[in-house]
């Protein structure tokens, strides 16, 4: 969600929240007993976990403390209204929730440099990985949004080699290895410059031994990526390097969309790294057998 539809459900929430409290204040007797009345504070705290305090936990990085005063007071409500609550007590708790609300919440949403507001499609690549590259893509996504650009890279490339990675050990060591052997004996073309000659074992071997730049060579040689797709990964990996090391070349934001753009669609979002890809060992020789 951007920021000016944050802030505007933020407003119109608080209204609501208000509205309760009113309804509240005017039943009758020392108990809030009326089924309307219980569902309306019961929905009003739903909507807090389900929907506010996610959002402004992972794309507006709202103080956690603040968050956690918050998470208590509605998590109070949902206990009470499993029977017949103090009135005094639920008004007390809304009030609350109501009185700092405005500027704890509204105002820091509003003066928050939202990179994903500018650029939404940092956030494109989250339904194409999974469940782990996701923990890592959001918090680069969340750095990015904090102006920590070089930390995004960094991580978001992290993500990306896991991903391949992941594919390599899915499909079998072996062809990797043999894909760098049948490089490494090739004298013309493209390859010819290609000398290394990988036996991987594990998913260790692969980690420490293979330099990610080898790594992009090898799979454009099996197939999973063309000679674009390389380039243009190493381009990443190359501002994936400029971010970890000092020197004069920032990572501006326009940078910053380039790099996550590539490693979604050339990585996430391609049908041969896919989790539920396989990569016949026969079809790749055949197709990347030297001429």
């Amino acid at each position: 969600m951007n920021k000016p539809d944050l802030v505007e459900d933020l407003k119109q929430y608080r209204a609501t929240a208000e509205t309760v409290r009113r309804t509240c204040a005017a039943a009758p007797g020392k108990q809030l007993q009326a089924k309307a009345q219980l569902t309306d504070v019961e929905a009003l705290a739903s909507r807090w976990f389900d929907h506010f305090e996610p959002l402004l936990r992972s794309a507006f990085s709202i103080d956690e403390t603040v968050l956690a005063r918050y998470r208590s007071s509605f998590g109070r409500l949902l206990e009470l209204v499993g029977g017949k609550p103090s009135k005094t007590t639920v008004l007390a708790i809304l009030a609350s929730i109501l009185q700092p609300f405005h500027a704890e919440l509204v105002v820091p949403v509003q003066q928050f440099n939202q990179v994903a507001a500018r650029y939404p499609a940092l956030r494109d690549m989250l339904p194409h990985a999974s469940a782990s590259e996701q923990e890592y893509l959001l918090e680069a996504i969340e750095c990015s949004e904090l102006g920590k650009r070089r930390a995004a890279v960094i991580l978001g490339w992290c993500a990306a080699i896991a991903r391949i990675h992941n594919h390599i050990e899915r499909t079998g060591f072996h062809h990797f290895s043999d894909s760098s052997l049948q490089m490494s004996a090739i004298t013309t073309g493209r390859y010819k410059r290609f000398t290394k000659k990988y036996k991987v074992h594990n998913i260790s071997d692969l980690q420490t031994t293979v330099f990610d730049s080898d790594l992009l060579w090898v799979l454009e040689f099996m197939g999973l990526i063309d000679s674009n797709q390389h380039e243009r990964l190493g381009i990443c990996f190359t501002m994936r390097n400029n971010a970890a090391h000092p020197g004069e070349a920032p990572i501006s934001e326009e940078n910053l969309l380039s790099f996550f753009s590539d490693i979604d669609a050339f990585v996430f979002a391609n049908p041969k790294l896919s989790p539920d890809a396989t990569h016949p060992p026969e079809l790749a020789k055949e197709a990347n057998a030297p001429a």
